[in-house]
Formats: structure tokens, C-alpha cells, sequence
């Protein structure tokens, strides 16, 4: 006889991951770099191509949630996924004794729920929190019988993957087991006023016409499958390393303001493009006979050792390399 509550449940396993993006160096600094195709595995890249820009997918359920989950999403490096908010409430990793969310320092954690403020959190100004859709997906023309899955923190591919599965919904009366086109377009976004730029984002479409498609919907998707939750591995095609540790404490007055402000800029560059320890100390020592590390950059104001002129120097440095970019 069967067990209610678990003989029904089919958990479809993990096949593997495809990313947006590769690790690039760059004058021995090394950075997250946005690709015009899927990063895919072994077994996908020989079916779709080494390059592919549109992969053919089905979802396994009714429910987008199970395989299409958006938050806010904080990593650290140690831990993992440690703050997952919505905008307003968040579950956090909080370190026991001090109440704030944990560090790799902390010796004892627990979830808690918290207060999800975008605008006034240090993590999500310094980048460390994002918006993340994780995406999973069946790959029908792949061996194998389970999901990969797909990071995105792209404010223009979650809105347009989220208006696409409304139509097919509204079209097809279901979402579970439609054949689709997941591509990577071109899209012409308004930065600001006087700005446009050109951006890779998510495209969601039927390959078929709205007759055959409909037909495909008439066919019963069969029993429902239940999807492992994302995982809470660092997507490392999105957050570079050193982001993830950052000191994010209240900034305090010093007595040269520019210098500060100096410093916070060549933070951020340090941050956003993963430079690494080693490269950081070859770079200062070599131009400027100076000891300069990593963890000096976790501090709110730079040490007596760096000077004005070094730091102005590394800046411009790092940014040619995101001119490259």
C-alpha cells in the first residue's frame, strides 16, 4: 500500500548549472565577464553547440515558484547563502552573540527573521545582496532525467521571463511540460535620462505557432514533480570572491574628506571586480614599494602606508580595466 506523503512525491535530481558569464584576467586582476551565449556543460554543449544562445526547455511543474524563486540574496564566502529577503522580511544567518547577520568569525548562528530594507542596507549597497532568479528547467533534447539550473541577477531578464510565463500561462491554460526557447538577446536599456546601453538578457518564446502550441497544451503534463530548492552555493558568474567578506560598518568623519572618499571608490572597484590578495601586493609593491594586502581594504579608512598618489594610481588602473568590459 502506498505511504500518504510520500509514495507521490518524484524528486527530480540537479543535472548541473549553466552560467551567463566567465572569469576573465586582466593585468593580473581577474573579474566576472558577461558572455553572448550559455555557459553550458559537456553534455548540453554537444547537443546545442560549444556557444549556444538559445537552449530548448520545458518546466516540470504548475508552480513558478518551485522553479522560478526570486529574492534578495546576500552570500558570503565561508557561509553561503546567509540573508534571503523579499524587499520587506528576510530570513538571516545571525551570529548568536552580537545580533548581526554572521560572519566567518561567528561561532555560533541561527535564522532569524529580520527587517528586508534595500535603501538603507549596507550589504546590498556594497552589492554583496542582489536580486537572483534561480531558474530550473528541464533540457528534453538532454540525456539524462532532471533540472539545471540558471542564475540571473538581471532586473530585465526576471521582468521578462515573469511576462513571458503569464502569456504562456494565459495562451496554454498550464506552464508544466510546454516546449520553449530560452535565449540570450540584445536589449536596448534606459540607464538615465541621457543614457542608453546595449545589454545580454533572458528572452522566454515558443518555438511553435500559437495553433501548435496550443495543441501541446492539450497533452496532460502527467504526474507532478517536485524540484530540489536552489541550492545556496555563491553564484560565482555574479559575485566576485572578495565582495562576499567586505566590511560593510558605518562610514565615520575623517579629517581629509577626499582622501575618504578616494578610498570608498578604490573599495568599490576592489570589490566589484575580484581582485585578489596576491594581485593587490604585487601591484603596490612593484609600483610603489608599499606593503598593501587584501584585508586593508575591509578597513573604513586607508592605512598610513597608502598614499593619495597610490591610490589614484590603482584607480585608473582599475578603471581600464572596466573599460575593457
Amino acid at each position: 500500500m502506498p505511504i500518504k506523503g510520500v509514495s507521490e512525491v518524484v524528486r527530480l535530481p540537479r543535472l548541473g548549472k549553466i552560467k551567463l558569464g566567465v572569469k576573465k584576467e586582466n593585468e593580473g586582476i581577474s573579474f566576472p565577464s558577461p558572455t553572448d551565449y550559455f555557459v553550458c556543460p559537456d553534455e548540453v554543449r554537444k547537443v546545442f553547440g560549444d556557444k549556444p544562445k538559445e537552449l530548448r526547455v520545458m518546466f516540470p511543474t504548475e508552480e513558478p515558484t518551485q522553479w522560478a524563486s526570486q529574492y534578495l540574496r546576500c552570500y558570503s564566502a565561508s557561509r553561503g547563502l546567509i540573508c534571503r529577503g523579499d524587499g520587506e522580511t528576510a530570513v538571516a544567518r545571525v551570529d548568536i552573540r552580537t545580533g548581526a547577520i554572521a560572519t566567518h568569525e561567528a561561532a555560533e548562528t541561527e535564522l532569524r527573521d529580520i527587517t528586508c530594507n534595500p535603501t538603507k542596507c549596507a550589504y546590498h549597497e556594497s552589492d554583496r545582496c542582489r536580486r537572483v532568479m534561480n531558474l530550473q528547467f528541464l533540457l528534453p533534447d538532454c540525456p539524462g532525467f532532471g533540472v539545471y539550473q540558471l542564475n540571473t541577477t538581471s532586473f530585465y531578464s526576471i521582468v521578462n521571463v515573469n511576462s513571458s510565463l503569464e502569456l504562456i500561462r494565459g495562451t496554454c491554460g498550464r506552464l508544466a511540460m510546454i516546449p520553449l526557447l530560452l535565449k540570450l538577446v540584445e536589449q536596448e536599456v534606459q540607464l538615465d535620462a541621457n543614457r542608453k546601453k546595449i545589454v545580454r538578457v533572458l528572452s522566454l518564446t515558443a518555438p511553435y505557432s500559437l495553433t501548435e502550441i496550443q495543441k501541446y497544451a492539450r497533452i496532460p503534463p502527467g504526474q507532478v514533480l517536485l524540484l530540489p530548492a536552489p541550492d545556496s552555493e555563491v553564484p560565482d558568474d555574479l559575485f566576485p570572491d572578495e565582495v562576499l567578506e567586505g566590511s560593510h560598518e558605518s562610514k565615520k568623519k575623517v579629517s581629509s574628506r577626499e582622501l575618504l572618499n578616494l578610498w570608498e571608490r578604490v573599495k568599490s572597484k576592489v570589490w566589484r571586480f575580484d581582485v585578489r590578495d596576491a594581485q593587490i601586493a604585487d601591484f603596490f609593491r612593484r609600483n610603489h614599494k608599499i606593503d598593501v594586502r587584501l584585508s586593508d581594504f575591509d578597513l573604513l579608512e586607508p592605512p598610513s602606508q597608502i598614499t593619495a598618489e597610490a591610490l589614484e594610481h590603482f584607480l585608473k588602473t582599475l578603471e581600464r580595466l572596466a573599460d575593457q568590459t
